[in-house]
């Protein structure tokens, strides 16, 4: 096989500090990796800190195909309602918290679980009408018939509990806000209750403990291979080995490649060559199975 090179694509988890934005933590990885084409998995609120995935290279286009699972460790504020439901909001509400036991929290916690409508904040990176919604709050509009959303908390956990502070541990699909968890959950309680802080503690299958600091990052010509390969985050995708240099040189030219077994349809494979090299995200159709992505840079093989 006479390949040219697999194009430049790895997965370079970080952990952010407070204070940054994850356009922030991209432009600091741009100038200390000496590298342009990157980009984040998903955005952090500055006051967040913890796991952050950044994109290199052709990394980029595999984002859609990643774990959205995510998992928080939170601390609430019980007592006190913002206008972003946040620490950094405007007071809203103040209101003596009622004494409430561990039983009493486990029991306010459990129809938070499972699959559940949440309406987004009106501190939120949601449109509505083509405007965002932060956007919005800064001119002082409040909106109270804002979207909701299906979201799933699959973990849900009570830590320490010393009025008024509440800890949290959070497991939930992506898109679920912890700030409206906080602010659903004082309600509840009939005192209100806003995020007080919170770290992302695993993001897109990498947990903080994967996580590299910003100031710990080199120049790729000092440091080739940072971060984690391509095909690492995604082994909840089925792999496949094509048979035969043939059917690799087919499914480049955008052929379909018939299979003696054929797959669920639409169902997306890393596909991998004889040689064991990954080289697309193919799915399975009619007529057999097609690229979505090719991770090569050119054609496998000098034609004949």
């Amino acid at each position: 096989m006479n390949r040219l090179n697999v194009s430049f694509a790895r997965w370079l988890p970080l952990h952010k500090p407070a204070a940054h934005t994850s356009h922030d933590v991209v432009a600091l990885a741009r100038k200390a990796l000496h590298f342009r084409k990157i980009g984040h998995t998903g955005t952090l609120d500055p006051d967040v800190t913890g796991v952050v995935v950044l994109a290199l290279g052709k990394a980029t286009r595999l984002i859609q195909y990643l774990p959205g699972t995510k998992s928080y460790h939170a601390w609430l504020r019980l007592g006190v309602t913002t206008d972003s439901c946040d620490a950094s909001g405007t007071v809203l509400t103040q209101a003596p918290v009622p004494a409430l036991s561990r039983q009493d929290l486990l029991q306010a916690l459990k129809p938070f679980q499972g699959q559940i409508q949440q309406q987004a904040p009106m501190v939120s990176a949601v449109s509505v009408n083509g405007q965002r919604l932060y956007k919005l709050a800064r001119q002082g509009v409040d909106l109270p018939e804002r979207p909701w959303r299906t979201v799933e908390i699959s973990e849900l956990s009570l830590g320490q509990w010393t009025s008024p502070l509440l800890e949290i541990q959070v497991t939930c699909s992506s898109g679920t806000y912890i700030r409206s968890l906080a602010h659903d959950l004082g309600q509840a309680l009939g005192c209100g209750a806003i995020l007080e802080r919170m770290e992302r503690t695993m993001a897109n299958g990498v947990n903080l403990s994967q996580c590299l600091e910003i100031q710990a990052l080199r120049p790729l010509t000092e440091d080739p291979s940072p971060g984690l390969p391509a095909d690492a985050l995604l082994q909840h995708l089925p792999a496949l080995q094509l048979p035969s240099e043939a059917a690799v040189l087919q499914l480049y030219q955008g052929k379909s490649v018939p299979l003696a077994l054929p797959l669920p349809e639409g169902v997306p494979h890393r596909v991998y060559a004889p040689s064991g090299e990954w080289i697309s995200v193919a799915s399975y159709a009619e007529a057999g199975l097609k690229s979505r992505l090719w991770l090569l840079e050119g054609p496998p093989y000098d034609a004949a």
